[in-house]
C-alpha cells in the first residue's frame, strides 16, 4: 500500500510510523503487539468505508440545506424576537425579553412565514439525490468499463433515461446498463426494509413533484430534517453497494 511517501518504522517496531495514523481503532495498544492479521483486518476495514467521489461531494452539497434549515431558525427567532418587542411597549426590560427570544430555540415558525423556506430545502434535496445517483452511476461505470470503452460517459448516457425522476425503477434500469443488477432490492438498514426505502423514495419524489408544478404543499421543516436524513442513508448503502458489485466483477475496489 503506497501512502505517497517513503515508510519510516517507528523505533522498536518492524511496523511504519505512518500506520499510527491508519491504526486508530487499535489505539491504546502498544504498537508492537499488534499482530500482522490484526493490522491487515483493520485496514481492510477501514479501507471499505472509503466513500465514492459522488458521495464525498454530496455532503459537501448537503450544506447548502443546512444553511436554509438555518434560515428557518433565524427568521423564526426574529418574529419572535419582534413580537415580544412589540407586546412590552419598547423599554429596556422589553429588549432584554426581545435579545432573550433571539437566542433562545424557536420551536415551530407559522408555516406562512417558513413555508418558501421549507419547500426551498425539499426542492433542494431533491436535486441533490439525483445529482449523486448521476455521479455515482457515472463513477462505478468508470470502474466497470474500465479497458473496455472509450467513451464511458457516452455509455453512462446512453442507459440513464432523459428528464426521469430517480424512482427505484429508473435506479436499477441504470445500474443494470452497466453491470449492476437488483441495486434498489438491496438497499435497506435497520427499521427499513428495501420495501420501505422504495415507498418512501417515491413519497419525496411525489412531494417534490407537487412543489414544482407550483402546488405549493404544506411542507414541515421537521420533513425536510427527515428527508436529509433518508438521504444520507440511502447514498451510504447505495455506495456500499454499488463499490461491492463492482468489486465482484472487477476485482478491484472502485473507491480506493
Amino acid at each position: 500500500m503506497s501512502l505517497g511517501v517513503p515508510l519510516r518504522k517507528a523505533s522498536g517496531s518492524r511496523f511504519p510510523l505512518q500506520l499510527r495514523a491508519l491504526i486508530t481503532g487499535l489505539a491504546g495498544f502498544p504498537l508492537q503487539s499488534l499482530t500482522h492479521r490484526q493490522i491487515v483486518c483493520h485496514l481492510s476495514k477501514q479501507l471499505r468505508k472509503m466513500p465514492s467521489i459522488a458521495r464525498t461531494d454530496l455532503t459537501k452539497r448537503l450544506k447548502d440545506v443546512d444553511q436554509l434549515l438555518g434560515a428557518h431558525k433565524a427568521l423564526t427567532q426574529l418574529r419572535n424576537a419582534r413580537s415580544a418587542l412589540t407586546k412590552s411597549g419598547g423599554t429596556m426590560a422589553s429588549i432584554a425579553v426581545a435579545v432573550s427570544a433571539m437566542v433562545t430555540p424557536p420551536g415551530k415558525g407559522r408555516p406562512a412565514q417558513v413555508a418558501a423556506l421549507n419547500r426551498s430545502a425539499f426542492v433542494l434535496l431533491s436535486s441533490h439525490m439525483q445529482g449523486f445517483v448521476r455521479d455515482l452511476h457515472l463513477e462505478a461505470a468508470k470502474s466497470m468499463l474500465k479497458g473496455r470503452a472509450t467513451n464511458v460517459e457516452a455509455i453512462a448516457k446512453l442507459v440513464t433515461p432523459r428528464n426521469a425522476n430517480p424512482h427505484s425503477d429508473i435506479i436499477d434500469q441504470m445500474f443494470a446498463g452497466i453491470g449492476v443488477y437488483n441495486l434498489m432490492a438491496a438497499i435497506k438498514w435497520e427499521k427499513c426494509s428495501s420495501q420501505v426505502v422504495k415507498s418512501r423514495l417515491t413519497q419525496y419524489i411525489q412531494e417534490r413533484n407537487s412543489i414544482a408544478h407550483g402546488k405549493a404543499p404544506s411542507i414541515a421543516k421537521s420533513r425536510v430534517v427527515q428527508f436529509k436524513a433518508y438521504l444520507q442513508l440511502l447514498a451510504e448503502h447505495m455506495d456500499e453497494e454499488v463499490a461491492k458489485q463492482v468489486k465482484k466483477v472487477t476485482g478491484t475496489a472502485p473507491w480506493t
